[in-house]
């Protein structure tokens, strides 16, 4: 169900980040031509490109109660929700007169889902796991009756929440008509992704020592740094620039950092010649692995992976890609652009029934 303009909504998110969910969301607002108000839990990359697209924001930092949940047991979120009243009734305030709620991230989801009597809160969903789908789903049967709606970010996503619409996000870098590639026969292999166990940048360090030992010419660029406030990412940061000092990597593997804006990554991975994009579990899209192929890059990700169902994989790895089968499996797969009918650089809708579109 479209709007004009002149609809007032509300998007609530769990994160300053600038991720899926949130590119999902301001993809939304540039389809529907509305003016939402966002209400994020601080500045960063989400606020500065809201302040690149002219669109209204405030602050609504998180109750100590609830943020201390990104590091708890999600069963623990009971004992927070009295420190949590403060925080919805300034929600409600600041939604006073909005017609709809849209919500991103699960901390987002647990406030919003209390609020699913005012609002029937739209929720996007773009994490994959088996501890929080559960306890998801039985709230989502709570709120339905008072019609919460759901979307993912992939079918992968999706078949964690039934009848939940599928909403592939845009992905706005395009492919360039001649890539910078190394002349001297080096071939740059990256890693982009913030350092988290689960995004696997101890196995890109072990395929790195695979490449070498085979006798490849290779930079390796580590792109990426700890974004969320978890001493446990911290630690795992610290333990794999020491596994690069244990795999005698120093010198071959380069730590780039966090690196900001759509420009300065695309220049990065116009100079890439493969994005190793090794996580241990596959993603629920995978936004780097299809800024990669629009940027003419070789990938090899996780088979299960969201992008995967909107791009062309194979298990075949050419000759010199071979060393990576010792240290990740068959679950990886070599990616490839998918020019049939689904453009992977445009916003597409699977619906399995006839759903409200939430604006």
């Amino acid at each position: 169900m479209a709007c004009g303009p002149s609809r007032k909504i509300i998007i609530h998110t769990s994160t300053a980040q600038l991720g899926g969910a949130e590119i999902s969301l301001l993809n939304e607002v540039l389809i529907s031509g509305i003016q939402p108000l966002f209400l994020i839990p601080g500045e960063g990359p989400l606020s500065n490109e809201l302040k690149r697209r002219a669109l209204a924001f405030q602050v609504l930092a998180w109750p100590a109660c609830l943020s201390r949940l990104t590091q708890m047991n999600w069963l623990a979120l009971p004992i927070a929700l009295p420190g949590l009243i403060p925080y919805l009734l300034r929600i409600l305030k600041a939604a006073r007169g909005t017609s709809l709620l849209w919500s991103s991230g699960f901390k987002s989801h647990a406030a919003c889902v209390l609020l699913a009597p005012f609002f029937g809160p739209a929720l996007l969903f773009d994490v994959r796991d088996f501890l929080r789908p559960k306890l998801v789903r039985y709230a989502i049967a709570w709120t339905r009756r008072f019609g919460c709606r759901m979307r993912a970010n992939s079918r992968a996503v999706a078949a964690d929440f039934p009848g939940a619409e599928v909403v592939y996000p845009k992905v706005e870098l395009r492919r360039p008509a001649s890539p910078i590639r190394e002349s001297n026969g080096k071939k740059i292999i990256t890693h982009l992704a913030y350092f988290a166990p689960y995004k696997g940048q101890d196995l890109f360090l072990r395929c790195a020592r695979a490449l070498l030992d085979s006798g490849l010419n290779a930079e390796f660029w580590v792109v990426g740094d700890v974004i969320y406030p978890a001493a446990a990412y911290a630690r795992y940061r610290e333990k794999i620039h020491a596994l690069a000092a244990k795999l005698n990597l120093t010198t071959q593997v380069h730590f780039l950092g966090k690196v900001e804006g759509g420009s300065a990554v695309q220049a990065l991975l116009e100079r890439t010649d493969l994005l190793l994009h090794c996580t241990r579990e596959p993603e629920p899209y995978g936004r780097a692995v299809m800024e990669a192929l629009l940027c003419g890059c070789e990938v090899v990700c996780h088979g299960g992976s969201g992008v995967c169902e909107n791009a062309q994989v194979t298990e075949e790895l050419p000759d010199w890609m071979m060393p990576l089968r010792s240290v990740l499996g068959r679950q990886y797969v070599r990616a490839s652009l998918n020019l049939g009918p689904i453009k992977p650089c445009e916003e597409t809708r699977v619906s399995p029934k006839k759903n409200p579109s939430g604006f």
